[in-house]
């Protein structure tokens, strides 16, 4: 029996046609090929499509296909949430093989499997660390090479389409914040973004329909990319309306995420008032989790604040004193206490001990998100300025213009990390 991959490429010879002739206004090439090597299943909206550029219709494709049954499906479902559960990312493959070229029905539970998936299959692309306390880094510049790392992103266009044509339309605008959520995760800010705003269009006249917990996630997503894009006002005010509707609807996703946020964007606004308002908001919640890490992140927000807003480097020293007991000394937070130290002493004019601790962004092994990025980047213009108050001329230059080089090429650099990097260049250069 043929597979559905197999069935359409044999009609699509016989017709003469191109893989782009098919595909044309529906589908991409790539996707038309990736569904023909059965690596790839189309929804029920992109099989039509390709059925009336056949020449044909979608029953006769499936006549001669083998489909799994609900059975095996469910025992796939349970398989494969098994190993996402514990992160077995690399098994996934076998559970699969069985069911080699099968199709999957267009059915609820198969749409939820194929989302599924696509976490997997982004996961097995991945090289991925975990930390002491449970919490999953990802290597910066690595990918399993076995794997296609870009497959995974075919799995959460084809559930949100499955979603859609079943009319679950809050699980397909979950998906399509799931699909966001993984390109950040790579790193791919203007994708993400690009993709929100056309969900934003096409779910426009749905989304005061979705579920309370959809809404936050949604309302989520917009505030971490707003954020990211140096969208400061905008971004205070959907912040501070999403906050609003999650106390009202006690759907508290992510919430001290939004507190660190809150306490970023006021941070840009130079607001003080709002600024501790929100550290405090943020301190209640870690000593009402009782979580370490969050302690420890708490930690280093109030640490940056002491810093950048208050210009206390005493202050700031007391509170990473305290916050490193949360973390061990491998945890990768661990860099953030040490540049968060290395500024203090540096402010307190204690430039060789300053130089001791001030991290160098290339060491450090995982990803770096850009406001992270942004942020250990001016470990360079601090060990720029602490050379040059030791009379080390040359290795001031080379660090200062080392951190000017990489913030310019930084999309998404935070003003005052940036003004503060160009200054130190510029005083260097010029007092020399």
């Amino acid at each position: 029996m043929s597979t559905l991959g197999e069935r359409i490429r044999q009609l699509r010879k016989q017709r003469g046609k191109t893989l782009a002739e098919v595909a044309e206004g529906r589908l991409t090439k790539g996707m038309l090929s990736l569904i023909e090597n059965n690596k790839a299943q189309p929804s029920m909206e992109s099989l039509t499509h390709i059925a009336e550029a056949l020449e044909t219709d979608p029953q006769s494709l499936l006549a001669d296909v083998n489909v799994i049954t609900e059975a095996d499906l469910r025992s796939l479902i349970i398989q494969l949430k098994a190993l996402l559960t514990n992160h077995r990312y690399d098994e996934v493959s076998s559970i699969l093989t069985p069911f080699a070229g099968m199709t999957l029905p267009h059915t609820y539970e198969a749409a939820h499997f194929v989302r599924d998936l696509g976490k997997a299959y982004f996961y097995t692309s991945q090289s991925i660390h975990q930390t002491d306390i449970g919490l999953f880094l990802l290597e910066k510049k690595t990918v399993n090479s076995t794997v296609d790392e870009n497959n995974w992103r075919v799995y959460f266009e084809n559930a949100e389409q499955r979603f859609n044509e079943l009319s679950f339309l809050d699980d397909a605008a979950n998906t399509a914040l799931d699909y966001i959520q993984h390109l950040t995760f790579e790193l791919e800010y203007e994708k993400a973004i690009e993709l929100f705003t056309k969900k934003q269009v096409a779910y426009a006249d749905q989304i005061k329909g979705f579920d309370a917990f959809t809404l936050s996630k949604w309302n989520f997503q917009e505030v971490a990319l707003l954020m990211i894009m140096g969208k400061t006002d905008l971004g205070r005010k959907r912040l501070k309306e999403a906050l609003t509707f999650a106390i009202k609807e006690r759907q508290f996703y992510k919430v001290d995420e939004y507190y660190r946020f809150a306490i970023h964007f006021a941070m840009l606004a130079k607001d003080e008032k709002e600024v501790n308002y929100y550290l405090h908001k943020h301190h209640l919640l870690t000593e009402l989790l009782e979580d370490d890490y969050l302690k420890s992140v708490h930690a280093i927000n109030r640490a940056e604040v002491a810093i950048w807003i208050e210009n206390n480097p005493i202050k700031a020293l007391e509170v990473i004193d305290k916050g490193e007991h949360y973390v061990a000394t491998n945890n990768p937070l661990m860099t953030l206490f040490q540049y968060i130290r290395g500024q203090a002493l540096y402010e307190l004019e204690r430039y060789k001990e300053s130089l001791l601790y001030l991290p160098s962004v290339e060491d450090y092994p995982f990803r770096i998100h850009s406001l992270d990025l942004s942020m250990l980047t001016t470990a360079d213009a601090y060990k720029a300025l602490c050379y040059a108050k030791l009379g080390e001329d040359d290795k001031a230059r080379v660090h200062a213009t080392k951190a000017k080089e990489s913030i310019l090429k930084q999309n998404y650099a935070i003003n005052y990390h940036k003004s503060f990097i160009l200054q130190a260049y510029d005083d260097i250069y010029q007092g020399m």
